[in-house]
């Protein structure tokens, strides 16, 4: 294939963020419309370079053809939608009923959730609806590993102020390792779906503001089975119409297939449930309070942007400008020759 082709799908194939199956078959129709377009060229008396480099430019730039075919193929099937939605609605449905305090029915919710995402993900090429499912499995890991972390640092802060741990030194040691171990977990499918599309990555990590102000509150009250446990109650309803706007949010992300309109939603739409979140705390927070919550959550939410970025930088300055098809996105398979 002549370089010009191959830079130029290398180059649309970084923008494409879809299936790698899916991805791979559309880089294969263009490479073969390329080529067909260059042939045709030929027959009306340019020479092969000037053909080569006339079709790719008649193809378009790489970025506004990857928007295009993003928008065409990206939305999802209602199944996708409705599969999507389904762990939404079943948070929603555990604060609606104020089932949230039964441990082994939430423990048995959560195992189910990582059962469905892990027999989705095990095949290497996760469906849309699975990227909610993951939201949820990773939220065991990801608020243990803060509450750990909060617990290192209590633990730690009592031994430098009083001389001696406020637990058993076991389960002070336990801590430090299951910390890095746990964010190992994390980061390695954080990796793995950014690669995929960050958008993506954004939405599993849709439930994590709102589970973890809830979580920390919770904690700060006293736990899950203190006395205060019960007054968090007064606030399952407002929860429960979170996790139903989530549910709506992910719908319509799913739906849509512009990626600007799928940026706005998730910006709104958490702007929206974080002012609901902080409205439905029995404390009062000031304006500044949320505006820092709003803040907080969108940057989260959003960075994954920021790690593709970088993701994308580091293989660029790694990989040498004719050695395109060692490089991003690992999982593409199409064909150079």
């Amino acid at each position: 294939m002549p370089f010009e082709v191959t830079n130029y799908l290398h180059a649309l194939a970084r923008r494409l963020h879809l299936d790698p199956a899916e991805k791979d078959e559309i880089i294969q129709e263009l490479e073969a419309h390329l080529e067909d377009k260059a042939a045709e060229l030929e027959t009306q008396g340019i020479d092969h370079d000037a053909a080569v480099a006339r079709a790719v430019q008649e193809m378009g730039a790489p970025d506004a053809v990857a928007r295009g075919m993003y928008e065409v193929h990206s939305p999802g099937v209602w199944r996708d939608v409705i599969l999507a939605t389904i762990p939404h609605f079943l948070l929603a449905s555990l604060f609606a009923l104020h089932l949230w305090s039964h441990y082994f029915l939430v423990s048995l919710l959560l195992i189910a959730i990582a059962f469905v995402t892990w027999r989705n993900w095990r095949a290497g090429s996760p469906s849309k609806w699975s990227y909610s499912w993951m939201g949820y499995s990773l939220a065991a890991p990801a608020l243990s590993w803060l509450l750990s972390l909060i617990t290192l640092g209590y633990g730690a802060w009592t031994l430098l102020t009083t001389g001696q741990l406020p637990f058993n030194v076991v389960l002070f040691f336990l801590l430090i390792g299951y910390v890095p171990f746990s964010m190992w977990i994390m980061a390695n499918v954080i990796f793995k779906m950014v690669k995929r599309d960050w958008l993506l990555a954004s939405l599993t990590a849709l439930p994590f503001p709102f589970l973890t102000s809830w979580i920390l509150f919770l904690n700060w009250q006293g736990g899950l089975w203190s006395e205060h446990a019960e007054r968090m109650q007064d606030s399952d309803t407002a929860r429960a119409f979170i996790f139903v706007a989530m549910a709506v949010t992910t719908a319509v992300f799913l739906k849509v297939g512009p990626r600007l309109l799928r940026i706005g939603l998730l910006t709104v739409s958490t702007s929206i449930l974080v002012i609901i979140t902080a409205a439905s705390l029995p404390v009062s927070l000031g304006a500044l309070a949320v505006i820092l919550m709003i803040v907080a959550s969108l940057a989260f939410l959003l960075s994954p942007a920021m790690l593709e970025s970088n993701m994308v930088s580091r293989w660029l300055q790694a990989e040498s400008f004719s050695d395109l098809s060692e490089g991003w996105p690992p999982d593409e398979g199409f064909s150079s020759s």
